[in-house]
C-alpha cells in the first residue's frame, strides 16, 4: 500500500476517533460474513461505527488521543467500535452481537480517556442508555408535583362525598 494511501486511512481514523465518545476493541477471528453483515447494520442504525483496519495503522491513528492506552490491545484479527452518540450504545451493540456468537470477543474499550478490561465494558453495556437515565429522572421529577396535586385534591373529594352520604342519609330518613 502506498504511503499516500496509508497516512489517508490514518487520518480517517483519527477524524472518526475525535467524534467518537467511547471505542470498544473487539476481537472478531474466524467470524463469517453471516455474522458480521448483520453487526455492520445493527451499529448503523445505532449510530455505532464499526471500523477494521490494519493493526499497525490504527496504532499510528490513534497515537496523541484519548485512546492511546488500547494501543497493546490491537492484535490479531481486531476491530474498532466507535460511539458516535451515546456512549453505551457501542458495548450495547458489542454485547447484543457476541451473544449470537461467542467468536466476537471484547479485548477492551476506551471511555472518556479512562482504558476498560473487557468486564468493565461488559458493566457498561448493562447501564441504561442516556435517554432511559432522562425519562427516568422526569419521571421522577414530575411524582412529587403528581402527589402534591393529589393530596390537596384528596381534601375537597373527601368533603364532596361527606355531604352525598350525608344527603343520602337525610333523603332515606
Amino acid at each position: 500500500m502506498e504511503k499516500s494511501k496509508k497516512q489517508q486511512i490514518i487520518e480517517e481514523i483519527k477524524d472518526a476517533l475525535s467524534k467518537a465518545s467511547s471505542c470498544v476493541v473487539i476481537d472478531f477471528n474466524g467470524v463469517n460474513m453471516e455474522t458480521f453483515t448483520p453487526f455492520r447494520k445493527e451499529c448503523a442504525k445505532e449510530q455505532v461505527r464499526l471500523l477494521v483496519v490494519k493493526n499497525t495503522l490504527a496504532k499510528h491513528a490513534i497515537e496523541g488521543t484519548p485512546y492511546e492506552g488500547i494501543s497493546k490491545f490491537l492484535t490479531g484479527m481486531t476491530a474498532l467500535v466507535l460511539t458516535m452518540g451515546d456512549q453505551v450504545s457501542g458495548a450495547k451493540v458489542v454485547k447484543k452481537i457476541a451473544k449470537k456468537d461467542e467468536r466476537i470477543v471484547v479485548k477492551a474499550g476506551a471511555l472518556d480517556g479512562k482504558i476498560l478490561t473487557a468486564k468493565e465494558v461488559e458493566v457498561l453495556a448493562d447501564l441504561p442508555s442516556k435517554e432511559e437515565l432522562q425519562a427516568k429522572l422526569l419521571a421522577t421529577m414530575l411524582a412529587v408535583p403528581q402527589n402534591f396535586v393529589r393530596l390537596l385534591n384528596a381534601v375537597p373529594q373527601t368533603f364532596v362525598r361527606l355531604l352525598a352520604a350525608y344527603k343520602d342519609k337525610l333523603e332515606q330518613a
